[in-house]
């Protein structure tokens, strides 16, 4: 009888556990729609003032013509170049809330490929920076080719951002295929940063590098973060002021399980 008991009390708690999971994977799911209109709504409501002070700086400067001062122009440049780099935080945010909602699309896809698309963009957006890069050939993974090329995007656009100042872009992109999935380095040799803590880079709005030595929005490595750990992945990284930065990805080797 006792057995009986026993066992009825081990069902009952089982039940109890697997409704209180269910709960809370509802309330979970609600907060991540929460969050994603939350950001869409702020999108919303930012880019339109954004765009019209865009827009009245244009037609400020048109006006004024060649008889602009020379400290006007330059006023004028710098809320240009504020309403733009606003306008990227805009987007990194939305991006970021996309990801956790997400649903990976896998397929096998070529980051050779990826890494030499992303390369080329981003030598076509700064035709005046030299580039030296190296991508291994034949690096493959099972996985969501847009966010792995999000990935990609974040991890080369931060060797260009922080490149040593009057020398060209040097990185390389390598791997190692291993049966537990693709261990990949994205390597630059430019001004580096000190990591007092391992996720300290990774944290939002976390800036490792003075205002003299680039910008940028702050959630580069936190949306490489999120894309590595939605495939199920891990990010480290590796660097000093001064001599580059590593960032070493381990990308299991796919199916859906290896995303749980």
């Amino acid at each position: 009888m006792n057995k009986m008991n026993d066992s009825s009390a081990s069902n009952d708690r089982e039940a109890a556990l697997r409704a209180r999971i269910a709960e809370l994977e509802r309330a979970l799911a609600r907060l991540h729609r929460q969050q994603e209109a939350f950001a869409f709504g702020i999108s919303h409501d930012l880019r339109a003032p954004m765009r019209a002070i865009d827009g009245f700086a244009v037609q400020l400067g048109r006006r004024l013509g060649a008889d602009i001062a020379p400290g006007v122009a330059d006023y004028l440049q710098r809320i240009r170049e504020n309403v733009a780099r606003t306008g990227g935080l805009i987007d990194s945010l939305l991006e970021y809330a996309r990801i956790g909602r997400a649903e990976l699309q896998r397929r096998p896809v070529d980051l050779s490929f990826l890494a030499e698309w992303v390369l080329m963009d981003l030598q076509t957006l700064h035709p005046e920076v030299a580039v030296e890069a190296e991508v291994q050939p034949d690096l493959w993974v099972r996985g969501d080719e847009r966010l792995l090329r999000l990935l990609l995007c974040k991890l080369l656009e931060n060797a260009w951002r922080f490149r040593v100042p009057g020398e060209a872009v040097r990185v390389r992109v390598s791997a190692i295929q291993a049966d537990d999935g693709l261990h990949l380095e994205v390597a630059d040799r430019g001004i580096g940063m000190e990591i007092k803590q391992p996720s300290q880079p990774f944290e939002p709005f976390q800036r490792l590098h003075s205002a003299g030595q680039g910008s940028g929005d702050g959630l580069g490595l936190t949306i490489a973060q999120a894309v590595v750990e939605q495939h199920g992945g891990r990010i480290r990284a590796e660097s000093e002021p001064g001599a580059g930065s590593t960032l070493h990805i381990w990308l299991p080797s796919g199916g859906d399980e290896a995303a749980g």
